[in-house]
């Protein structure tokens, strides 16, 4: 059973809130860049108010690069909920091999998966 879980990207708080309902996980770590985004939601999105305040949802507000390259911690589930890869945007570079094998794959633990959304069908 899938234990932790991190969210690039997500901060209207729907992934995290679906995540939560199941009781085996015991973290889920959202991260995304854009704090306002983040809190307007927090405030205003009251279909995800309970996951918000959700002892178990860890909040953080950076890069998803930068926060799994700079952090020890491995996932038994990575999601990505993210913007789509618009060339020069800012999840741009999540959605490229280089990023997928040296940044997200070594934070999978042994027989974790990777998820993400993909709607452009220039991929």
């Amino acid at each position: 059973m899938p234990k932790n879980v991190f969210i690039m990207g997500g901060g209207e708080g729907s992934t995290a809130r679906e995540l939560l309902r199941h009781k085996t996980i015991d973290k889920v770590v959202m991260c995304d860049i854009d704090e306002e985004v983040v809190e307007f939601c927090k405030s205003y999105l009251v279909v995800n108010k309970e996951a918000f305040h959700d002892s178990r949802l860890e909040v953080v507000i950076n890069d998803a690069r930068a926060e799994l390259e700079g952090k020890e911690e491995r996932y038994d589930i990575i999601v990505g909920d993210l913007a789509d890869p618009i060339e020069g945007g800012p999840c741009y570079k999540l959605y490229t091999k280089d990023f997928y094998e040296l940044s997200l794959k070594p934070k999978l633990k042994k027989g974790g998966i990777f998820v993400t959304q993909v709607k452009s069908w220039r991929i």
